[in-house]
């Protein structure tokens, strides 16, 4: 079996380094947004909401599950709908757009592969998009 088909059937959870991962992904993520413009606007958001510590322990947690990890968030809060945990907050376009930048920084800041980079980012931002639709009804 070759190395390309190995890393394929590895979980982005795996290939991220497991929790470690997610968590260098989360925190270098919301640093992102606590000191640059492009993320203060998500940072905004966050702070008039339970704060960046509840945003950083709950990304984690979701993150862990959509990776492919333990579903953390889902144990917690029997489910992991997206819509649903995003539903309190009306998300502009200008905001997802700034949610999208910020974590393309930090998966370039983790050197991510290109290849993981375009898988993650396609997933965010069709995500996004849902968001952004929902709050636009």
């Amino acid at each position: 079996m070759t190395q390309a088909i190995s890393k394929r059937r590895e979980s982005i959870y795996q290939q991220i380094g497991g929790a470690e991962g997610v968590g260098q992904l989360v925190e270098t993520f919301c640093s992102i947004l606590e000191t640059t413009e492009v993320g203060k606007p998500v940072y905004l958001l966050h702070l008039r909401g339970h704060g960046m510590a509840h945003a950083r322990m709950e990304q984690f947690n979701f993150f862990s599950g959509m990776f492919g990890g333990p579903k953390l968030y889902a144990e917690k809060w029997g489910h992991s709908n997206v819509r649903q945990i995003h539903a309190h907050v009306d998300i502009s376009e200008s905001v997802s757009q700034a949610w999208l930048t910020s974590m393309s920084m930090a998966l370039d800041k983790l050197a991510y592969s290109p290849e993981l980079k375009q898988q993650l980012m396609q997933s965010f931002t069709d995500m996004a998009a849902i968001l952004v639709r929902q709050s636009q009804s």
